[in-house]
């Protein structure tokens, strides 16, 4: 069960990007947001960012982040939708392989212990932050709309966000004793 938690356990849970305490995460030391597209920063499908995905990203910049868009997508939506942010992204990442976070960590000079990896899977998006050293903040997803696969891993996903009793944010006692040393 140990194992368990280590790759599949978020750092942080957060309803929405909104209630993500970026100023801490800066502050404690963190440089790079590596970013999920589909509802994540967006509905699924979508090539091109919303109010909510434009917000999100300037709030970010303006603390001092460096972001970038990791997502399993295909290369011609997520480079139109990154095109409409003005950032870097990797597409077809892959994940939970660690391979498009070390390589954008790498682009980016920023060690991973130094990254956030934000995104709305457990099974992806969470292990792949995991497994490559970065933070990884899980939030809920935006919209109810996903693929055929993606709703197979949400009945997996609910058993482990009942499992971890899910519910904190930077302020939470967790994510302090995680970052005392």
């Amino acid at each position: 069960m140990q194992n368990l938690e280590r790759y599949l356990k978020p750092d942080l849970y957060c309803e929405s990007l909104d209630d993500l305490d970026l100023k801490k995460l800066y502050h404690d030391g963190y440089r790079l947001l590596l970013i999920d597209v589909d509802n994540t920063l967006a509905s699924h499908g979508s090539f091109e960012a919303d109010d909510y995905a434009q917000r999100a990203i300037k709030r970010a910049r303006d603390i001092g982040f460096d972001c970038r868009i990791v997502s399993n997508a295909g290369h011609r939506r997520i480079k139109s939708y990154a095109e409409s942010l003005r950032m870097p992204y990797t597409a077809l990442a892959n994940k939970p392989s660690v391979r498009a976070i070390l390589d954008a960590c790498a682009d980016s000079g920023i060690q991973p212990k130094q990254s956030v990896m934000v995104g709305d899977q457990i099974l992806t998006d969470v292990m792949s932050a995991h497994r490559a050293g970065a933070l990884a903040v899980l939030v809920r997803p935006r919209a109810r709309q996903e693929a055929v696969n993606v709703r197979f891993k949400r009945l997996i996903e609910r058993w482990l966000f009942r499992h971890f009793k899910l519910g904190g944010t930077t302020d939470s006692p967790e994510y302090q004793n995680q970052n005392e040393d």
